[in-house]
């Protein structure tokens, strides 16, 4: 079950179901070209992989069962979570993009954390 359908199902208010898909989120997607970063903390994303220090805001817009609509910066996606992967779509491009989350190996174990 994602985070955001135990949100609704807690009867929690919208802000904290973003909050809660912000943590979510945290973290490294990527897959069909696209990679996304996301740093749930500072609230910021990064969606460009050729260009790593620039960081842009992170607007989660809505949260429904297991869709979410985000902006990084000025651009807006709709994303739908199965588990460990998002199906992404931008707005102003055609199609859409499967990305899988990626866990960073633990320094002390070789097993992602």
């Amino acid at each position: 079950m994602n985070i955001a359908a135990l949100g609704s199902m807690l009867g929690l208010p919208p802000v904290v179901a973003h909050s809660s898909m912000r943590q979510f989120l945290e973290g490294r997607w990527v897959g069909d070209g696209v990679e996304i970063r996301v740093d749930q903390d500072a609230v910021q994303a990064n969606d460009s992989p050729d260009k790593p220090f620039e960081w842009s805001a992170l607007n989660v817009l809505d949260v429904n069962g297991n869709m979410i609509v985000f902006d990084i910066g000025k651009r807006r996606y709709v994303g739908l979570l199965d588990g460990e992967r998002m199906t992404v779509t931008i707005a102003g491009s055609t199609g859409s993009y499967v990305l899988k989350k990626i866990h960073p190996l633990s320094r002390f174990k070789n097993t992602p954390y």
